[in-house]
């Protein structure tokens, strides 16, 4: 293989997971993983564990399994971490400097030895909705410094900062005020159906608001 761009992804995983075991003995739980999805053998060229240890998955001259239309000429890194990211999050939020740190040393080292441009190097959501790897990778990579892109940004105080929270509260605001102003202009059994569905607005917004209370709670966001 001849690859010509580099993804980035995370496991997904909580930062504490497997903490007791060796980089080799994730990585291998990560293979199982990708064989019990039907691959061959582990989809990630790279992994890259919390301490800054980096684990090679596939050989570099094997096609990888990691981004859907992607593989053929791409490098495929993952970082340990990043559950319960979204796409806008910075590095820091859900891994450690020292990681950081690895993983911006080999993609620069990968970069040198296959003649990869700087602006081919993608986070795995570049290519798909999911939030994989937590963050921009590109915004990561282009005119900011190691140091810059290691920082941690200041912890919020309170979970009504969150943008999930605010939805939340917007949309339970919003439905309360658009049932009040229909209630009094139609008939009594519109005015069931009407609450009915404000009902299930409400309730489905106050679903997302204790999932994202919980996850803040727990320390994911």
């Amino acid at each position: 293989m001849q690859p010509n761009k580099i993804i980035l992804h995370c496991t997904a995983t909580r930062p504490e997971w497997w903490a007791d075991k060796t980089s080799e003995e994730k990585m291998r739980e990560c293979e199982r993983w990708h064989l019990d999805r039907g691959f061959r053998m582990i989809g990630y060229h790279f992994l890259v564990d919390r301490d800054g240890t980096i684990t090679e998955g596939r050989p570099l001259d094997m096609q990888g399994a990691h981004c859907k239309g992607q593989n053929k000429d791409s490098i495929g890194i993952a970082m340990w971490g990043g559950f319960g990211g979204d796409s806008d999050d910075l590095p820091s939020d859900h891994f450690t400097a020292v990681q950081l740190a690895a993983t911006y040393d080999l993609i620069r080292k990968l970069q040198k030895q296959f003649n990869i441009k700087r602006d081919q190097v993608f986070g795995h959501n570049r290519f798909s909705s999911k939030a994989c790897p937590s963050f921009r990778v590109q915004k990561w990579m282009s005119g900011m410094s190691l140091s810059e892109a290691t920082v941690k940004k200041p912890e919020r105080e309170k979970p009504v900062q969150s943008k999930t929270v605010k939805a939340s509260a917007a949309t339970i605001a919003a439905s309360a005020g658009t049932t009040i102003t229909a209630l009094a202009k139609v008939d009594q059994t519109s005015q069931y159906i009407i609450l009915g569905f404000a009902g299930l607005t409400v309730l489905f917004a106050l679903v997302i608001m204790r999932e994202r209370l919980k996850a803040w709670a727990e320390g994911w966001h």
